[in-house]
């Protein structure tokens, strides 16, 4: 199968069938972000996709699951007709496939009208990516983000409204070094979720990439790195902040975390803020800062 050098795919997708339709990210200017930045975003052509399918198809290894993970930045930005055709083919040569799933931006959801959500839907497109990285408008300003937190509430109600699963990826630490920096934001990354019926959140936190602009803005003195205190207390922030409509699974697996909890919300709420609580008793800021060499951390 085809694929380009750089590869990522969600921790819950390790044993999705991975079928490269696109390269890079249309977006591509985000400060923090170094995953895409030398990439040019291209589709990939409807034969080679065909082709990689149907090499898949005669893989043992992948009789074994039912979702098909469409790899790279954002493949949703690709037109109906074309996501359609690749829902075709996937069915056509792997019938026990019925989940297929990708990253999205706030933007390509946009870009979709109702009836296109609802045809996607049946055709079999669920558990969207979506890189919602913070409920706080600041935020989302300074990093670049390209859409608004008012826009993410808007489409991810659109996406409740056709039934998707969608997970929320959210970002610690992105308005760098500060106590009242990590409350805020947390706060309102956790109203904003309380908002919308994400099927899961998945708290993430920044790290600097060389390359990427944060990086440089932090070598010249213009941003100051959140400490892993600051990243516990916004994590906590987002939590006690969330109180959505229906269950929704949180899980820190990422690397980039200062700590991992897992649980379902609101259920689990009153557990996950005690975990948090004893670590934040038990440990000194000092002793957090060395749980984590953040340069030798794999995005």
């Amino acid at each position: 199968m085809k694929y380009d050098a750089q590869i990522y795919r969600p921790p819950k997708e390790y044993r999705s069938i991975l079928l490269q339709v696109t390269s890079g990210c249309t977006h591509n200017k985000c400060r923090f972000c170094g995953m895409y930045r030398y990439t040019n975003f291209k589709m990939e052509t409807l034969e080679q996709v065909e082709k990689d399918i149907i090499e898949a198809s005669k893989t043992p290894y992948y009789r074994s699951t039912d979702r098909v993970f469409l790899l790279n930045g954002n493949p949703f930005v690709m037109q109906t007709d074309r996501l359609l055709k690749i829902a075709e083919m996937i069915h056509k040569y792997l019938p026990w496939v019925n989940v297929i799933t990708t990253y999205s931006s706030i933007k390509d959801i946009e870009r979709k009208t109702d009836e296109e959500l609802k045809i996607l839907k049946n055709a079999g497109y669920n558990d969207l990516y979506l890189g919602i990285e913070s409920g706080n408008q600041e935020a989302l300003e300074f990093i670049n983000k390209g859409n608004t937190v008012d826009e993410a509430i808007r489409e991810m109600k659109r996406l409740d409204k056709f039934e998707y699963n969608y997970y929320a990826m959210v970002l610690t630490g992105l308005m760098g070094k500060g106590v009242d920096k990590a409350i805020e934001n947390g706060k309102l990354t956790g109203q904003m979720l309380s908002k919308v019926n994400a099927r899961g959140i998945f708290p993430m936190s920044v790290t600097l990439v060389p390359g990427t602009e944060l990086w440089q803005m932090c070598r010249d003195g213009e941003y100051e790195e959140a400490s892993e205190y600051d990243r516990l207390i916004e994590l906590r922030q987002i939590i006690e902040n969330l109180n959505p409509e229906k269950t929704a699974l949180i899980s820190s697996a990422h690397n980039s975390n200062t700590m991992y909890i897992k649980g379902i919300v609101p259920p689990d709420k009153d557990r996950l803020l005690k975990q948090i609580d004893r670590i934040l008793n038990e440990a000194s800021p000092e002793e957090m800062q060395e749980w984590i060499d953040r340069k030798n951390i794999l995005i």
